[in-house]
């Protein structure tokens, strides 16, 4: 592995949980505060919204990520791809049990942060 695989896919698993873990103030330092997402759970969404509104999350959601890939995509942006696993529930409705996510990371004046995030659910793979 890379040492810019390792550092990207450890910045993937930080914001994961900090997401995962409703920790606010950790989203808030790793994801850009004009980003956006697409997901099955709450569709079009601002990475400021989704801060706002992470409590409505599940304490018992959690995840799992593997199958990361890092794609060097100019000299300030990294894209990842991977397979997502999940469980729990957002405002009561369940998570989708897999989705393939892929996410932009963007260096600017704080640093890397995440601008941009998409998941397509598919089956369950086992």
């Amino acid at each position: 592995m890379s040492s810019d695989q390792a550092l990207f896919e450890e910045r993937e698993r930080r914001v994961l949980a900090a997401v995962f873990g409703r920790d606010k103030a950790v989203m808030a330092e790793l994801m850009h505060p004009d980003g956006y997402g697409f997901d099955a759970t709450m569709g079009l969404v601002s990475q400021r919204e989704l801060i706002d509104g992470i409590d409505a999350l599940a304490q018992n959601a959690g995840f799992e990520a593997d199958e990361i890939r890092v794609v060097p995509a100019g000299p300030k942006v990294t894209a990842l791809t991977y397979r997502l696993r999940q469980w729990g529930d957002f405002n009561g409705t369940p998570l989708p049990e897999v989705v393939y996510c892929s996410s932009v990371w963007r260096l600017g004046h704080g640093g890397w942060q995440a601008i941009f995030h998409h998941e397509t659910p598919t089956q369950s793979t086992g």
